[in-house]
């Protein structure tokens, strides 16, 4: 798709939610817009229902997130860590995977914004709500809306702060109630902890007022969902019993392992999902009418009613080198390994997860060799040798369907692997911490972990599986930075896989498809300049 039909779609796909707390919702039985006014919005149940639901709606996701006003989503932040590349030579992708662009020009840079309005209408709700005379929906709200500011914060931290051993307040503004003209708005940065312990208040509020899963409709905050949140939040600060703790009061409860791990993502309110994005065509999809993460993720050699597919996120040789075989073993260690049938005998989420040469793909075998049907010798084709397949409906004809897949963002299994984590670095490798991986296994069908490992074993066998099992769900891009690893692994070569066919015969060669430099700046985003020129108090860290 050339560079003139991108800018016709810039202005034909203009966003068409406003900024007020009436976009965006999904409220079929409306109050009319011209009769809302402060004091009814806030007295009236249904005026402040809506009021909330728009916060939902507007939170940026995987699927949606605001790309440069005139797209959503386009790519996955992980196809700027070592287990993706972005097939759109266009996108500001390649500025993020080597740190070459400058504060003026953030990557995401709408995000900043995006988040710090949806902290005002947060705090506008908490200060407002208790108008409300049912009690039972006040406190149903204060608790969604108490979940809802700490989830963006958190979002916040780890995009625009990281923890710091020193004096340099290194959090982000921490906002607490609705500015008006008459206040300070040379907001500095808060210390990180001082950011995570305002979140962990505000989820300990939320864990408190909140119902149950299946006490709430689908897609609202739940009290599991506040501490499974807390749990992530207090890993990444490296709380490692508090985390466990947070993590502990969600494992065994509401939540179980979704049998299918391929469908997991396609199946909406399944009992794996603590907390996701709801989508529902043709109301509320990912980025345009019959458009979105199906398209924007095929190859351009897979064509639909009206276009191709735009190359999207590829995964790399990198990270399928990170599968262990269905024995257990990693490929380097195991008998069931052969250079002439690599994708033969690896883990079953292997192929859930990404399409290789040989696999079928939306109705026809994917050709990937020197040739075939799928190297188009368009900028789009994928430069690693694989597609992604993870959250595609492929029954779909491209084109044909809006995609409205919800973005999960906490899960069940992401929160035994919170718990496996935090309590092998509180307390080492126990029963506990197998029994947390083992289950996330089993489901995938592999065999349990050997016993008897190390803490320092454990702790990588962690890692790969959080790798494996949370593949561009947006995890290993702060994974690989918040375990201060990404210098070794983006700082140099990736790995893609080239083939070649003779006969019948297919031949496969690792090869370097670009280089990339990670510069230890790169460990936080920098503040978008316009919002410092209108906060100066809140100034770069890292080199930024």
């Amino acid at each position: 798709m050339n560079k003139i039909i991108y800018k016709l779609m810039r202005f034909g796909c203009a966003l068409m939610c406003t900024t007020t707390f009436l976009s965006c919702t999904d409220i079929l039985d409306q109050l009319p817009k011209d009769s809302l006014t402060g004091q009814t919005v806030w007295t009236d149940p249904q005026g402040a229902v809506q009021f909330v639901n728009a916060i939902y709606g507007q939170m940026p996701s995987g699927f949606d997130r605001n790309y440069q006003g005139w797209a959503k989503g386009l790519y996955l932040l992980d196809g700027a860590s070592d287990d993706g590349d972005v097939g759109m030579p266009w996108t500001h992708s390649n500025e993020l995977q080597t740190g070459n662009f400058l504060p003026s020009n953030v990557p995401w840079g709408e995000t900043w914004g995006d988040y710090y309005s949806l902290v005002r209408k947060t705090n506008i709700a908490l200060e407002n709500l208790n108008s409300l005379k049912d009690e039972a929906l006040r406190n149903r709200l204060l608790g969604e809306t108490y979940f809802l500011r700490g989830f963006i914060y958190h979002e916040l931290l780890r995009l625009y702060g990281m923890p710091s051993t020193g004096s340099e307040p290194t959090g982000v503004p921490l906002i607490s109630k609705s500015l008006t003209l008459n206040d300070n708005f040379q907001l500095p940065r808060a210390s990180y902890d001082e950011v995570v312990n305002f979140i962990i208040a505000d989820l300990d509020k939320a864990a408190s007022l909140l119902p149950k899963k299946g006490a709430i409709e689908a897609g609202r905050a739940t009290s599991g969902a506040a501490n499974a949140l807390k749990s992530r939040v207090l890993l990444y600060a490296g709380r490692w019993q508090a985390a466990a703790d947070a993590a502990n009061k969600v494992i065994n409860t509401d939540y179980t392992l979704f049998n299918d791990y391929r469908t997991l993502f396609l199946t909406k309110n399944n009992n794996e999902i603590v907390f996701a994005k709801k989508f529902q065509a043709p109301d509320k999809v990912h980025f345009g009418l019959n458009n979105g993460f199906d398209v924007v993720n095929s190859p351009p050699s897979i064509r639909g009613g009206s276009d191709a597919g735009w190359g999207g996120n590829v995964p790399t040789q990198n990270f399928v080198d990170s599968y262990d075989m269905i024995d257990g073993k990693p490929q380097a260690e195991s008998p069931l390994y052969k250079a002439t049938e690599p994708y033969a005998n690896l883990d079953p989420r292997f192929e859930a997860t990404v399409v290789h040469n040989g696999s079928t793909f939306r109705g026809r075998v994917i050709e990937l060799f020197a040739g075939g049907a799928d190297v188009t010798g368009r900028a789009e084709d994928t430069k690693t040798g694989y597609i992604l397949r993870k959250f595609h409906e492929e029954q779909y004809v491209l084109y044909t369907k809006s995609s409205d897949q919800d973005w999960i963002f906490l899960r069940y299994a992401e929160v035994l692997l919170n718990y496996a984590e935090a309590k092998n670095e509180a307390s080492g490798p126990d029963a506990t911490v197998y029994s947390a991986i083992n289950a996330i296994r089993k489901r995938a069908g592999i065999p349990d972990l050997v016993t008897g490992l190390s803490k320092d074993q454990m702790r990588a066998k962690i890692r790969n599986e959080r790798r494996i099992e949370l593949a561009f769900e947006e995890h290993r891009f702060f994974d690989i930075r918040r375990w201060k690893i990404a210098e070794s692994l983006l700082n140099g070569p990736l790995y893609g896989m080239k083939m070649t066919k003779s006969g019948n015969t297919i031949t496969y060669t690792r090869y370097a498809f670009e280089t990339r430099g990670f510069p230890a700046k790169l460990y936080v985003l920098p503040i978008p300049q316009a919002e410092i020129d209108k906060n100066p108090a809140a100034k770069q860290i890292a080199g930024w």
